[in-house]
C-alpha cells in the first residue's frame, strides 16, 4: 500500500494537543477491499459452494467485519507515519486512535489525537561561563597504576624463617564468626587468604591478625554498624574464632620489560608507561567533557519552563522502569515485572522522567533554531552501525528500521552531541580558568 494519496488536516486542541484528520479516498479503499475479497474467495469454504465460487455477498455476510478490522488496521498502520510527515508534527507519546469511519465504496476516515511539545523558546544558550578541569596526568599517577599491575602479577610464597604476621603479609586462616552465642556458618571460611592492610572483611579483623604465628588461634570481637553490607550481621556484636594456619610473603615483579611484555603485550617499559599515560589522560578528558557537559544541561535546563503533557511523562517512566528491569534481568535476577511497575516506584521516578524528556525537547529546540541537521553521510552510519550489531543487510536495515525508535533514538543522540559542541564552542571559559587557577598553584 505504497504512495497512498491522503487528505490531512490538523484541528488545534490545546497548544501541546492536536487531532490529525486522515482521509483515504474512496478508489484505494475499494481496491484493498476487492483484494482481501477476492484472496478470501481462493480459500475459504462454505456449505453448499464450490471452493472458489462463493459469492462476495455470502463472503461479506460471514467475513465483512473481519476484513473491515483488517483493512482499516492496515491503513491507520500505514498511513499514519506519512500523515506525521506531512503535518510536521512529532509526536511525544503514541496517538490515540478514534472516530474511524469505514464504507466499502466510500473513503475511509480517521483521526489521532497526539501529545505535541507546546511551542517554546531557547535564549542564554550561546557565552555561558563553563568551569573546565584542566586535564594533566602525573608522573606520579602514572606510578600508582604500575603498582596496581605489580600488585596483580604477585607471587605468594612461603616464608623462609617463621615469624609473626606484619602489615603486607598473606595470612591463610580459618575463621568462623558468632552471633549471639551461635556460629554463623554462612560467613565462615576454609583456607581463607587474608592480605593484611587490604581489610577486605573489616579493619579489625586485620589489626587482630599482626603479631600472630602459624598455630595461634585467636579469639576477638568486632561491633557491625547498621548499614553493614551482610544483613545477619547489622548492629551486632561479632566474635571471630580464627585459625593462624599459615603466613606468605607477597613478591611483586620487578618494573621492567619483561612485566611490560606481560600486560597488553607492550614491547618496553616504556611503551607500556606511555599506554598509561595516554589511557589517563583520555579518562580525565571524558570526565571533564561529561562535566562540562552537564553544567551545559543544568543551565538550560533553569531557563526553560514547560508545561509536559502526562501521556509523554508516562511513556518516560515507563521506560526508566524498564531500563530498571533490564538492569536486573543483566545480572541474571529475574524478578516478577509487575512488582518494578507500582504506584510507589512510578512516583518516584517522575520528577526524572520529567528531567528527561525536558532536557530532549530543549536540545531539540535549540538544534532547530540553529538549523541543525544531520548530514546524509551521518544517517548512513546510523545504519552501518545498526547492521553491523544485528548482522543484518544494510538496504535491509534502511528498509526495516527507517522509522524504528532505534534509529530516531540514534538521531537524537548526534543532534544533541551537535548542540552540546555548539554551546561548547560559544562559552566563555576565562571566569572558569580564573577561579580554577590558584588551586593549581596551591597543588
Amino acid at each position: 500500500m505504497k504512495n497512498v494519496e491522503l487528505n490531512v488536516s490538523v484541528v488545534d486542541l490545546s497548544a501541546n494537543q492536536k487531532k490529525i484528520q486522515v482521509e483515504i479516498p474512496a478508489e484505494k479503499v475499494r481496491k484493498e477491499v476487492e483484494a482481501r475479497y477476492r484472496d478470501l474467495a481462493k480459500t475459504v469454504r462454505i456449505k453448499g459452494f464450490r471452493p472458489g465460487k462463493v459469492p462476495k455477498s455470502i463472503i461479506k455476510s460471514y467475513f465483512g467485519k473481519e476484513i473491515e478490522h483488517e483493512v482499516s488496521s492496515k491503513f491507520i498502520q500505514e498511513t499514519f507515519p506519512e500523515a506525521l510527515r506531512e503535518t510536521s508534527l512529532k509526536p511525544l507519546a503514541e496517538a490515540d486512535v478514534s472516530e474511524t469511519h469505514f464504507e466499502d465504496n466510500g473513503p475511509f476516515s480517521y483521526t489521532a489525537v497526539v501529545e505535541v511539545c507546546p511551542p517554546f523558546q531557547v535564549d542564554g544558550y550561546r557565552g555561558m561561563e563553563l568551569k573546565k578541569t584542566p586535564v594533566q596526568v602525573t608522573d606520579e599517577q602514572v606510578a600508582a597504576e604500575l603498582e596496581k599491575f605489580r600488585e596483580q602479577h604477585a607471587q605468594l610464597r612461603s616464608l623462609d624463617e617463621e615469624r609473626p604476621a606484619r602489615e603486607g603479609d598473606v595470612v591463610v586462616v580459618d575463621f568462623t564468626p558468632y552471633i549471639d552465642g551461635e556460629p554463623f556458618e554462612k560467613g565462615a571460611a576454609q583456607d581463607y587468604l587474608a592480605e593484611i592492610g587490604k581489610n577486605s572483611i573489616h579493619p579489625q579483623f586485620d589489626e587482630n591478625l599482626v603479631g600472630r604465628a602459624p598455630g595461634e588461634t585467636v579469639t576477638f570481637e568486632i561491633d557491625y554498624p547498621e548499614d553493614a553490607p551482610t544483613p545477619e550481621i547489622r548492629g551486632k556484636r561479632v566474635q571471630f574464632q580464627v585459625n593462624i594456619k599459615e603466613i606468605k610473603e607477597k613478591e611483586l615483579p620487578e618494573l621492567n620489560d619483561e612485566l611490560a611484555s606481560t600486560i597488553g603485550k607492550h614491547d618496553t617499559l616504556h611503551d607500556l608507561r606511555q599506554a598509561i599515560h595516554d589511557r589517563l589522560l583520555k579518562q580525565q578528558e571524558d570526565q571533564a567533557k561529561a562535566a562540562v557537559r552537564q553544567q551545559i544541561t543544568e543551565e538550560l535546563l533553569k531557563k526553560v519552563e514547560l508545561d509536559l503533557p502526562e501521556k509523554a511523562l508516562d511513556r518516560e517512566v515507563d521506560r526508566l522502569i524498564g531500563n530498571l528491569q533490564h538492569q536486573f534481568q543483566s545480572q541474571g535476577l529475574q524478578v516478577d515485572a509487575s512488582r518494578f511497575d507500582t504506584p510507589a516506584i512510578r512516583t518516584e521516578y517522575r520528577p526524572q522522567a520529567a528531567l528527561n524528556l525536558k532536557q530532549k525537547l530543549i536540545f531539540q529546540q535549540i538544534a532547530k533554531q540553529e538549523g541543525i541537521e544531520l548530514a546524509q553521510e551521518e544517517v548512513e552510519e546510523i545504519f552501518r552501525q545498526i547492521a553491523m550489531y544485528a548482522r543484518m543487510d544494510l538496504e535491509k536495515v534502511k528498509q526495516d528500521f527507517a522509522d524504528s525508535i532505534l534509529v530516531e533514538q540514534s538521531k537524537e543522540t548526534k543532534i544533541q552531541d551537535k548542540v552540546f559542541q555548539l554551546i561548547e564552542e560559544a562559552a566563555d571559559h576565562s571566569a572558569a580558568s580564573q577561579e580554577t587557577a590558584p588551586e593549581q598553584e596551591d597543588q
